[in-house]
């Protein structure tokens, strides 16, 4: 993983960030773009997720507990 890669997921903390939200389950947080349906955005390398993830929560996006 590399710097580009982070930045091509940085919409969903910055300029789109009303655009997603987080839902909690008992393994973790799952980015999710909302909408009927919502659609989860899943991220293959855990290196990068967890990234991801870390600057959604720092940059206040809503997280959903979710029940498994």
């Amino acid at each position: 993983m590399n710097d580009r890669d982070l930045l091509e997921f940085e919409p969903m903390w910055t300029t789109e960030r009303d655009r997603w939200e987080l839902w909690r389950t008992s393994v973790g947080y799952l980015p999710i773009l909302k909408g009927d349906p919502p659609m989860a955005e899943v991220i293959c390398d855990d290196g990068l997720a967890d990234q991801v993830i870390a600057k959604m929560l720092a940059a206040g996006v809503t997280v959903v507990a979710r029940p498994d």
